[in-house]
């Protein structure tokens, strides 16, 4: 009998141990059988994708995971361009599910933050047939991802590597003209260079317009992320500037431009958004509000306990926003300061604060300084892409697997030792019965 009743016990601790084990870890893949959203679909992660590639990559995403994928536009730019919008999730529940919203690429440099929010995508689509863990996410919850909000941007950052505003058409000099003196590749280098001393500085360029002025009109444009409507134009803070010249011109009122206002609709109609990120590049940090001001915001403890696992996921250091620098008109605090939504800016690559660098990359000709990778500054060599995809990938699987359900493992627990005690409870039923017997 005792034999028997070591065996039960056994049997029931070891359920439990399976059952309590078996909570898939957002970072363990587990295999699965087949879906019919399994379709193969390669795409090249050592490279920079143009306009039409990352068309063509929607498509393909599209047409491959049509169960989980929606691709649709959330508004235009300047030039007509489609801001695209992936949305990732099955339709196993009819129920709302909370939302991450990803936003990349507000500033034109910045490429890298494009192949950031295309990769996320990917490896949740190609992914959802074949790990559990995966495919928990996308039933029970949504992603947005825009890929690239200055969708205008690109192909010009490919002529001027130094553009970071957007394409709205802008009269800086007040000739009547707009955008007819941007920087030029004189030399035929494939780089742009800035130079300076002692007694000036500027670009490298020509004077297109004949007006003896050289690049005193820029394409563009309005600093976006300077552009959302909180604390916009705020004069006490060190970034945004109401000059149409500066690289962080606010633009003439709060979302003065299409692309900001399709993020203010887009926001606006889906209040299950839960977590927000928006990628940008120059550094490497997880930002929270507040930019505006030094002042904690008030779901501090929150904000610091999210961007601690984030930054020991990533190896990214993290800290308020305005210790970086302050802004107005910033995305996370109009995101967390009308919305209240936990909105985090991820700094995926750069060189900021990098003098070393900086010197090693700028030349001295005659008492002129000439610096000329304004792009290997925001962006990363290709041999070093599928790094900071997949660092920025494990953050957005992390926000992904806190929008879950709790696991509740203490129910679990005490449902065990219910069990446990109604099985003791019987055997002594039994021996007493026993006992009665004889």
């Amino acid at each position: 009998m005792k034999k028997v009743e070591t065996i039960i016990l056994i049997i029931i601790l070891l359920n439990n141990i399976i059952i309590y084990s078996s909570q898939p870890s957002i970072f363990h893949s587990q295999k699965t059988g087949s879906l019919s959203t399994n379709v193969f679909f390669q795409f090249s992660w050592n490279k920079y994708h143009n306009y039409s590639e990352i068309l063509n990559f929607l498509k393909k995403l599209n047409e491959s995971y049509s169960e989980i994928a929606k691709i649709y536009s959330i508004g235009k730019t300047w030039n007509n361009r489609n801001i695209w919008c992936i949305e990732l999730s099955s339709h196993v529940s009819s129920k709302p599910k909370p939302a991450l919203f990803i936003v990349s690429y507000h500033h034109a440099r910045e490429r890298i933050t494009i192949e950031v929010a295309l990769y996320t995508a990917w490896y949740l689509a190609t992914n959802y047939a074949t790990n559990n863990t995966i495919r928990k996410i996308l039933d029970q919850t949504v992603i947005y991802i825009i890929p690239a909000l200055n969708a205008d941007g690109i192909e010009i950052s490919e002529i001027n590597p130094w553009q970071r505003k957007n394409l709205r058409p802008i009269d800086e000099d007040g000739d009547g003209k707009v955008d007819e003196d941007p920087p030029n590749d004189v030399d035929g280098d494939g780089e742009i260079y800035q130079w300076w001393n002692n007694a000036s500085s500027g670009f490298e360029g020509i004077d297109d317009d004949g007006d003896g002025l050289v690049n005193e009109d820029w394409l563009g444009g309005v600093d976006l992320n300077r552009n959302y409507d909180f604390h916009w134009n705020d004069t006490e803070v060190s970034s945004g500037s109401s000059d149409p010249h500066s690289e962080v011109y606010i633009g003439s009122a709060p979302f003065s431009e299409l692309e900001t206002q399709a993020i203010k609709n887009f926001v606006e109609t889906h209040e299950n958004i839960k977590y927000a990120i928006s990628f940008h590049s120059g550094t490497e940090v997880i930002l929270y509000p507040w930019s505006y001001t030094y002042d904690p915001p008030p779901d501090e403890e929150e904000f610091v306990s999210l961007a601690e696992d984030m930054s020991e996921i990533s190896g990214y250091p993290y800290f308020q926003a305005s210790e970086l620098y302050t802004c107005s008109g910033e995305w996370g605090d109009w995101m967390y300061g009308v919305h209240r939504i936990f909105a985090f800016v991820i700094e995926v690559y750069g060189q900021y604060g990098n003098d070393t660098w900086i010197l090693e990359h700028t030349k001295e000709i005659d008492g002129t300084f000439y610096f000329y990778n304004i792009w290997e500054y925001f962006n990363p060599p290709e041999n070093k892409i599928k790094n900071v995809l997949e660092r920025n990938l494990q953050i957005a699987l992390y926000l992904l697997s806190k929008l879950l359900p709790k696991q509740r493992f203490d129910v679990y627990i005490i449902f065990s030792f219910i069990i446990v005690f109604m099985m003791i409870a019987l055997i002594v039923i039994v021996r007493k019965s026993r006992e009665h017997t004889y």
